[in-house]
């Protein structure tokens, strides 16, 4: 159950932060990337937590939400480079959101549409 919790927690820090992060200018925006990558950490130790007790019940389900998750982490971090480099596209952003939906209603019901 702590788990979940700091999982759900990160998640939210991770919106706001990489929101932030696109929509601000230079210095705001490399201060909020290095914030997301940050909370990157809570979200890997947490989310390796669940899929240990996750992963031997439901595997399949276990390893995409896995799967989906290091994605999302991806997406991040080329959008960031790609935004350092002025040539962020609406594709990146939608495809970004897109993995992040899949993820997060993958995650929410292998906790059994726990929210806290």
């Amino acid at each position: 159950m702590l788990y979940v919790n700091i999982h759900l927690i990160s998640w939210i820090l991770l919106i706001i932060t990489a929101a932030l992060a696109f929509i601000l200018k230079d210095k705001l925006a490399t201060i909020f990337m290095m914030i997301t990558r940050v909370v990157y950490i809570p979200i890997l130790v947490s989310g390796f937590m669940l899929a240990l007790f996750r992963v031997p019940r439901d595997p399949v389900l276990g390893s995409l939400k896995v799967i989906l998750g290091l994605a999302v982490i991806a997406l991040l971090e080329i959008g960031f480079a790609r935004k350092n480099h002025h040539n962020l596209s609406a594709n990146i952003i939608w495809t970004l959101v897109i993995v992040f939906a899949l993820t997060s209603v993958l995650g929410l019901y292998l906790a059994n549409w726990y929210f806290f």
